[in-house]
């Protein structure tokens, strides 16, 4: 096996899309990274984020990548020896990490293999699941509008990006990672990326389109305030 790094994302694309799109449900958050630093390579932080892949011969075994200050994000694989070789090869070039994200087995194995090696402790910060849409119900608005959100809500909106960050990372709260949020969020505005359903002309709650897959869409900062919920 070998462990190589990449300089440019164009070239570390081409590499790893087919790898990816073998388990497309599972590799969503690496498409959607990867689409944004095709479009803006520092969209993340000035930082140069880092591009990895497990080659064995030409084909693609796993594949990593994080965007600092966030942490490192790994593919789906049903070997996990990857995973071990994975580790022996950033512990020995001494890269520094702040966390793991991936698919369970994955990640907790990254986790201890990581924790034993520098000596330190973990905790779990965020248990997420990743849900694939298959089918939608016909009619679901009633009277209800759904629509994209405008100038004008732009301080619900961020209050609710507030809310939501807090209910979710409540373990970790990093003022700097919510602020990247905030700003994210308040440019998505006028580009028709934030959605709200309204009810008698009242926001209840949000989405936000995000990344793309090559056969989907992504969405995230799906909120509802906690006293409109269950509607």
């Amino acid at each position: 096996m070998k462990f190589k790094l990449f300089d440019d994302i164009e070239e570390f694309c081409s590499v790893v899309y087919p790898f990816l799109i073998e388990n497309e449900a599972e590799n969503i958050l690496l498409f959607s990274i990867l689409n944004s630093l095709k479009e803006d390579f520092h969209k993340y932080g000035n930082k140069t984020p880092l591009l990895a892949a497990i080659l064995q011969k030409k084909q693609v075994l796993l594949v990593s990548l994080r965007t600092p200050p966030y942490n490192l994000v790994i593919s789906y694989t049903q070997n996990l020896e990857n995973i071990k070789f994975l580790v022996k090869q950033l512990t020995k070039r001494e890269i520094v990490l702040p966390g793991i994200l991936g698919f369970k087995k994955g990640a907790d194995l990254f986790a201890n293999l990581w924790i034993e090696d520098k000596k330190i402790h973990a905790n779990l910060v965020m248990d997420e699941r990743t849900y694939k849409l298959t089918s939608v119900n016909e009619e679901t608005l009633g009277n209800n509008i759904f629509t994209f959100a405008k100038e004008n809500h732009e301080e619900l909106v961020i209050q609710w990006v507030k809310d939501f960050y807090h209910e979710a990372f409540k373990e970790e709260k990093n003022q700097k990672i919510m602020n990247n949020h905030i700003e994210i969020i308040r440019n998505d505005i006028p580009n028709k990326k934030i959605y709200l359903l309204i009810h008698d002309t009242q926001p209840v709650c949000m989405a936000r389109k995000a990344g793309k897959t090559p056969n989907g869409r992504l969405i995230n900062f799906v909120y509802t305030p906690s006293h409109l919920r269950r509607q």
